[in-house]
């Protein structure tokens, strides 16, 4: 056992080396994915639908838009609670420009 820890070392730090950074890697760009997008704080009384409503999307369905907020702030639709704060599936300067069209 001894011989075949010391023939495989390397490639075992490596491997561990690999495996570590590739964590860090995924944690540090789900992080700046999240940033690009918009953060809300959800009223009294906010749905999730409701939410789809005010901020639709062109490119997703409500329903779509709706998962896509479960997934990405790990809530269910019958669990978001005011004052909490999640992330929607639109960009920050894309609002902008729409509420400047609006006008």
């Amino acid at each position: 056992m001894k011989k075949l820890y010391k023939n495989y070392i390397y490639t075992i730090l490596l491997a561990g080396s690999v495996f570590i950074f590739s964590i860090l890697f995924s944690c540090t760009l789900n992080n700046e994915q999240k940033n690009d997008f918009l953060s809300i704080e959800v009223g009294e009384g906010d749905t999730l639908w409701e939410i789809a409503e005010e901020y639709e999307e062109a490119n997703l369905t409500k329903k779509e838009f709706i998962g896509w907020i479960e997934e990405h702030n790990e809530v269910r639709a019958d669990s978001i609670k005011p004052g909490q704060v999640i992330v929607i599936p639109v960009k920050g300067e894309e609002l902008v420009q729409n509420l400047a069209s609006e006008q």
